[in-house]
C-alpha cells in the first residue's frame, strides 16, 4: 500500500506512515512534547519496551514542579499534552476558559495524605496556621478543602501559600515554613520520618480519583489525530504488557530504578494503572460534583461528556466507548 507522508509533530522532521498508522521502516520519528509530575508505569514500560518507538514516536517528557507554570505552559502550547489530573483540566477549562479535552485515563486512585508538622496533633490544630498549596483551586488543594470542610474547618480558618508540587511542599514542611501539607510518596514517608503527623488520607474522602489522564488543547488534538491515536495505542500496549502477571516483577523493578521509589511505593503505583487506559466517565462526574460542593465550579454546569472525547481511544483500541455518566448531581 502506498505510504502517506506527513510532517513530524515537532515540525522539524519528515515522517512516513502507512494508512494503518503504523510506522514504516524509514527511521523518522514524530516528536511529542509531554509533561506531568512524574512518569507513570506505562510510560516507563512504553519507553523501555519500545512501544512508543514501534508507533514511530519520540516522547519527550518534562517534569512539572509548579502547577501555575504547568497550566500556563499547556495553555501557551509549550507542551503538546500532559499526563496529569482530570481535575486540573476541568478547573482550567471551566475557570480559565481554556478549551482542553481529555482522551485517555492512565491511573485511578490517589495515595496522598495531609501531614502536620511535629506538634500538630489534630486537624483542628490547623486553625490560624499556614498550609502549603499548589495550585489553589484544584487537585490536592481541592481535596484538602474537602478534608477540612468535613471537619468544619473553612478556608477562612487557615492560610495557604502556593509553593509547588509535592517535593517543593515537602521542602517547605521540613523547613517548618508551613504547619501542614498535602503530600504524595515518597514525600509522605520523608515527612513522617522527620516527625510529621498523619492527619488524613485522601482516599478516605475522594475514592476512585481519576489521578492521571492524558489531555491537551482541543485544537491540538484535532490537528494531530493520527499522532494521538498512536500515542494511546503505545500506552495501551504498555498496560497490556505490564499487567501480565509474569511481567509484574520486571515492571516493579523498572519503576524502582527509573523513578527511584522503594518497592512498596512502586507496587502502589502499579496498582493504580488503568487497564487499556480506559476512560471512566463516572470518575469525572465525581470530580465535577466535588468541585460544585466546594464552590469552585459555578453554573451553568456541564455533563461529564463535555470534558472528554473517547473517539481517539476507540480508534486506538478498537473497543466501544464507555457508557456516559451524564450531569453531576448537586447536593441539596
Amino acid at each position: 500500500m502506498a505510504a502517506l507522508s506527513v510532517i513530524a509533530v515537532g515540525g522539524t522532521e519528515a515522517a512516513k506512515l502507512n494508512f494503518s498508522g503504523r510506522r514504516d521502516t524509514g527511521g523518522f520519528m514524530d516528536i511529542l512534547r509531554t509533561t506531568g509530575y512524574h512518569k507513570r508505569p506505562p510510560h516507563i514500560v512504553a519507553e523501555h519496551k519500545s512501544f512508543f518507538a514501534k508507533e514511530g514516536l519520540e516522547v519527550r517528557f518534562d517534569v512539572a514542579t509548579y502547577a501555575p507554570d504547568h497550566n500556563q505552559g499547556m495553555a501557551e502550547g509549550r507542551w503538546d499534552l500532559t499526563l496529569s489530573s482530570a481535575d486540573t483540566m476541568i478547573a482550567r477549562t471551566t475557570t480559565d476558559g481554556v478549551d482542553y479535552l481529555l482522551f485517555m485515563q492512565a491511573e485511578e486512585g490517589l495515595n496522598a495524605s495531609l501531614i502536620g508538622r511535629p506538634g500538630i496533633g489534630s486537624l483542628d490544630d490547623l486553625r490560624g496556621k499556614l498550609l502549603a498549596g499548589d495550585p489553589g483551586d484544584s487537585n490536592l488543594d481541592l481535596i484538602r478543602m474537602k478534608i477540612l470542610r468535613t471537619h468544619q474547618i473553612r478556608e477562612n480558618d487557615y492560610r495557604v501559600e502556593i509553593i509547588g508540587a509535592s517535593p517543593q511542599r515537602l521542602e517547605a514542611f521540613l523547613q517548618r515554613r508551613v504547619a501542614a501539607a498535602m503530600l504524595t510518596p515518597p514525600s509522605t514517608q520523608k515527612a513522617l520520618a522527620a516527625g510529621g503527623v498523619l492527619l488524613a488520607k485522601a482516599e478516605d474522602y475522594v475514592p476512585n480519583w481519576p489521578l492521571t489522564c492524558g489531555w491537551a488543547l482541543h485544537s491540538w488534538l484535532e490537528g494531530r489525530r493520527n499522532v494521538v491515536v498512536r500515542f494511546i495505542r503505545a500506552w495501551v500496549s504498555a498496560t497490556d504488557w505490564l499487567l501480565q502477571p509474569e511481567n509484574r516483577a520486571e515492571t516493579i523493578r523498572l519503576i524502582v530504578e527509573k523513578e527511584r521509589l522503594d518497592v512498596p511505593r512502586a507496587e502502589e503505583a502499579y496498582a493504580r494503572v488503568v487497564p487499556k487506559a480506559r476512560i471512566n466517565p463516572q470518575a469525572f462526574r465525581s470530580v465535577l460534583e466535588l468541585r460544585i460542593e466546594m464552590g469552585v465550579y459555578k453554573p451553568p454546569f456541564s455533563s461529564a461528556e463535555r470534558f472528554y472525547d473517547a473517539n481517539y481511544w476507540c480508534e486506538a483500541t478498537g473497543l466501544p466507548p464507555p457508557a456516559p455518566a451524564g450531569m453531576p448531581r448537586q447536593r441539596g
